[in-house]
């Protein structure tokens, strides 16, 4: 029977030859997903430790018609002083106070703070929008 059965995979293409050339095969697509996850890993992990700056509005209070008071929150970048804008926006989104803050070094990363903003007019929102190194 096992020369029967050889002789119709021969007959009918299912050799081992074939068999080992699916598993060949396979293998490589197997090792070129490693690779690709490998270098992903690298890569993310690499621009991971690019300390990177995030900032955060934690809070806002519209203290009357010329100031509103923005509550923030920078992460990132410990030991670098950093200039920051803050803006404070009407009810359309359109800027109506700015202050350009110097947050200073420390070893933290996280630091908070809290900043007055001079308006032209009454706010309804404040935000702080960037910061840089300075």
């Amino acid at each position: 029977m096992t020369t029967r059965t050889t002789a119709l995979e021969e007959r009918y293409g299912r050799t081992g030859d074939r068999r080992r050339r699916r598993r060949i095969g396979a293998i490589a697509a197997g090792g070129i997903v490693v690779l690709a996850v490998g270098a992903w890993g690298v890569w993310t992990g690499i621009g991971g430790a690019t300390d990177a700056l995030e900032v955060t509005t934690t809070g806002i209070t519209v203290t009357g018609d010329e100031t509103t008071d923005v509550q923030w929150l920078v992460t990132g970048r410990s030991g670098t002083a950093l200039i920051c804008a803050i803006e404070a926006q009407d009810s359309t989104g359109g800027v109506v106070g700015l202050a350009e803050i110097t947050v200073p070094a420390t070893g933290q990363v996280n630091r908070t703070g809290e900043t007055t903003v001079r308006t032209i007019r009454r706010a309804s929102n404040g935000l702080i929008d960037s910061c840089r190194d300075a």
